[in-house]
């Protein structure tokens, strides 16, 4: 119960690493207020969670006021915020000269925006608390170039580079006052990210995946899940600033 009576914030809680943390925390005894667009699945995962550990906040997350929600219902529901986990976001493969403007702001929106607007939201409670542990959603990403099937992944690196960024920047502002930062770097994670690719696409995609790992295998949302839950944690209770890997090796080599 390593999170017993404290109030934690999932963004992206409808599926993978979200989700899975979800489960996760409740399971550790926190009170969850949970966030996604996809309302059938945050249902499903409220309902796994229970009424009396959760609640749900329906939104755009890239969006101001949906942050803005998300923190008032925390304190309304549970009267504090002691932990924000921003996961929510997506996987995004073109190349520069191909994508478009529209889809670069997405992106950023999606994927670093969102982080930025719940911090804005959630650290002004952590700081009346003097103390709270944030951990955001960086990746292998954050600390290489990558490719894949002939095109990149440059601003989804970007993302997670910044995510790094974020994370390090606020760790120092807000060391003195209690409020741990933090970043968990996943390598190949089997989430849903493939939407819209068929079953023999997605098996191959998640097969070259592997490869690139010299564990050989890809990691699954509950691996990541528990190395956030240890940053949330009071366990790590001397550590912030840190992009932890959890990457089967994959930044080693």
């Amino acid at each position: 119960m390593r999170l017993q009576d404290k109030v934690a914030i999932v963004t992206g809680a409808a599926s993978g690493i979200g989700r899975a943390t979800a489960r996760l925390f409740a399971r550790e005894g926190a009170r969850l207020v949970l966030s996604d667009l996809d309302q059938p699945g945050l249902d499903k995962v409220l309902a796994e969670v229970g009424s009396e550990k959760g609640r749900g906040v329906v939104g755009d997350i890239s969006k101001e006021e949906t942050a803005r929600r998300l923190a008032q219902e925390a304190v309304a529901a549970f009267g504090r915020i002691d932990v924000l986990i921003n996961d929510a976001g997506i996987h995004f493969l073109k190349d520069i000269t191909d994508m478009t403007e529209d889809e670069w702001d997405r992106l950023m929106n999606i994927n670093l925006k969102s982080m930025f607007l719940c911090c804005k939201h959630v650290i002004p409670h952590m700081l009346r608390q003097k103390k709270g542990a944030i951990v955001n959603l960086a990746s292998i990403s954050s600390f290489v170039g990558q490719e894949m099937d002939g095109a990149s992944t440059f601003a989804y690196n970007i993302t997670k580079a910044g995510a790094l960024q974020l994370t390090k920047s606020l760790a120092t502002r807000y060391a003195a006052d209690g409020i741990r930062v933090n970043c968990v770097c996943p390598g190949g994670i089997e989430t849903n990210i493939l939407k819209r690719a068929t079953s023999e696409e997605v098996a191959e995609f998640w097969r070259m995946s592997a490869s690139g790992h010299p564990m050989g295998r890809n990691g699954q949302p509950e691996e990541i899940a528990q190395a956030i839950l240890f940053l949330a944690s009071d366990d790590a209770s001397f550590v912030t600033g840190c992009p932890l890997l959890v990457d089967g090796g994959y930044l080693s080599r």
